[in-house]
C-alpha cells in the first residue's frame, strides 16, 4: 500500500493503526477515538472538534473499499471532489444514532437535559453530498446542461432496509439492551466506584445483531447498497464559479431518515482554446496588431463565446497606443438570470513594432514626410562625442563591469593601495 507518503493527512497514523488493518480493526480504532474526541464530551476544546472531524473522514475513507484503495494508491489528493459526510452523521452511522446512546455516552439524560436527549423524534434527515463540476466559459456564456455520475447509497430492494432476509430476523442485542454500549463499574477506592461506558462487542455499537446466515445476500446486512446514478445539471447563462444547484433528497439513503442532498458546485475548467478571460459580467481579450494598424486603423473579426462573429473597428483617425484598452459596450457575459442584460468586453491592444533593417530606406522617406517632424537636435558644441544606444543585457552588462574592475585592479598592483581616482 502507498497511504504514506502522500499529500494530506495520513489516516491510518491518524487511527493509531497499521496499514494492513482489517475492517474491524478500522472500525474499532475509529470507535475509541469518536468517543474520546466527540464535541459533546469536549465543549470547551476546539482541538478535540476538529480531530473528532478529522477521525471521521478518515474512518469514512478507510472503511470503504473503493475509496480505501484510491487513498492507497493516490493518497488523499485522489480523494478530492468526492464528497465527504459530516463528522456527526458518520458517527450516528456507527453508533446507531439513537438519542438514548448520546444520553449515556455525555450525561444528557432521558429528559432533554443533554444534546442527544433534546433531539426531535421524527425522522431525521442524511447529510448533504457536495460534488464539483467543471464547465468550460462557453458553457457559462451560452448555457449547457451537464450529466453527472454520483454513487450513492440506496435502501436495498431485496429485504427492503431490513439488512436481514426475513423480518424476524433482526434481533436487539441482548448483551447491550440494544443501546449499542455497555455500563461497567469498578471500584477505585473506598466509597468510589469507577463508571465506565464501551461499546458493545457482540453488535459492534449497533444495538442489534443479524446471523449471518440470515443476512440479505444483496446488502450483507448493511440495509443499503452502492448505486450510481446520472443527475442532469442545468448550467445557467451568465452562472458564476462557485454558484451551487441544489437537488434536494437525492443524497445517500437510510431506512428511517430522510435523504440528504446533492449539492453541485460549479467550477470554471480551464480551456486553453478560449481566447477570453472572464473578470465578473465583464469579458478581456489580448489582440496584437501592427504599427500600420496602430497609426491607420484597424479592422479585424472577432468569433464569440456563442460562435457570432462580430467585426471590430476603430474610429477614422484614432490612433492606438501600445497597451490601450477599448471596451465594445454589452458584448461581455449575460448576467445571471437576466440574460438580456451583458457586461461589457473590454479589448487590450499590443501594438507590434517593426523589426530592426525590416524598413527599407523609401519606406523610411516615406514615413518622415507622412509624419510630424522629429524633434531638433539643436547647436551642438565643435567637440562633441557620438554614442549608440544598444538593447541592454544585465548579465552582459555586469560582467563588463566586473572585467573594468578587475583590470583597473591588477593596473594598480592587486588593488592594494588606496588611491582614489577623480573622474
Amino acid at each position: 500500500m502507498n497511504g504514506k507518503g502522500k499529500k494530506g493527512t495520513n489516516f491510518y497514523e491518524l487511527l493509531g493503526i497499521g496499514e494492513n488493518a482489517s475492517p474491524d480493526d478500522i472500525k474499532k480504532a475509529y470507535r475509541k477515538l469518536a468517543i474520546k474526541l466527540h464535541p459533546d464530551k469536549n465543549p470547551d476544546n476546539p482541538e478535540a472538534a476538529e480531530q473528532f472531524k478529522e477521525v471521521g473522514k478518515a474512518y469514512e475513507v478507510l472503511s470503504d473499499p473503493e475509496k480505501r484503495e484510491i487513498y492507497d494508491k493516490y493518497g488523499e489528493e485522489g480523494l478530492q471532489g468526492g464528497g465527504f459526510h459530516d463528522a456527526s452523521s458518520i458517527f450516528e452511522q456507527v453508533f446507531g444514532g439513537g438519542g438514548g446512546i448520546f444520553s449515556d455516552f455525555f450525561g444528557g439524560g432521558g429528559g432533554g437535559g443533554g444534546r442527544g436527549g433534546g433531539r426531535s423524534r421524527g425522522p431525521q434527515k442524511g447529510d448533504d453530498i457536495a460534488f464539483p463540476l467543471g464547465v468550460t466559459l462557453k458553457d457559462m456564456y451560452c448555457g449547457a446542461v451537464k450529466k453527472l455520475k454520483v454513487n450513492k447509497k440506496v435502501i436495498c430492494t431485496k429485504c427492503e432496509g431490513r439488512g436481514a432476509k426475513t423480518a424476524g430476523a433482526t434481533q436487539t442485542c441482548t448483551s447491550c439492551n440494544g443501546q449499542g454500549v455497555k455500563i461497567t463499574r469498578r471500584q477505585i477506592g473506598p466509597g468510589m466506584i469507577q463508571q465506565m461506558q464501551q461499546v458493545c462487542p457482540e453488535c459492534e455499537g449497533k444495538g442489534e445483531v443479524i446471523d449471518k446466515k440470515d443476512r440479505c445476500v444483496k446488502c450483507k446486512g448493511k440495509k443499503t447498497v452502492q448505486e450510481p446514478k446520472f443527475i442532469e445539471v442545468p448550467v445557467d447563462q451568465g452562472v458564476k464559479e462557485g454558484e451551487k444547484i441544489v437537488f434536494s433528497q437525492e443524497g445517500d439513503q437510510f431506512p428511517g431518515t430522510i435523504p440528504g442532498d446533492i449539492i453541485v458546485q460549479i467550477r470554471l475548467k480551464a480551456d486553453e482554446s478560449c481566447p477570453f478571460e472572464r473578470h465578473g459580467d465583464d469579458l478581456i481579450y489580448a489582440k496584437k496588431i501592427n504599427l500600420l494598424e496602430a497609426l491607420t486603423g484597424f479592422e479585424f473579426t472577432l468569433t464569440h463565446l456563442d460562435d457570432r462573429v462580430l467585426l471590430i473597428k476603430n474610429k477614422p483617425g484614432e490612433v492606438v497606443k501600445p497597451d490601450a484598452i477599448k471596451v465594445v459596450p454589452h458584448e461581455g457575459m449575460p448576467m445571471h438570470r437576466n440574460q438580456y442584460v451583458k457586461g461589457n468586453l473590454f479589448i487590450k491592444f499590443d501594438v507590434e513594432f517593426p523589426k530592426d533593417g525590416e524598413l527599407s530606406e523609401e519606406s523610411k522617406e516615406l514615413l518622415l514626410k507622412a509624419l510630424p517632424p522629429k524633434a531638433p537636435v539643436g547647436m551642438l558644441p565643435e567637440q562633441h562625442e557620438e554614442c549608440f544606444v544598444e538593447e541592454f543585457n544585465e548579465h552582459r552588462h555586469r560582467s563588463e563591469q566586473r572585467r573594468q574592475r578587475e583590470a583597473y585592479e591588477e593596473e594598480q598592483g592587486g588593488g592594494g593601495g588606496h588611491t582614489c581616482v577623480h573622474q
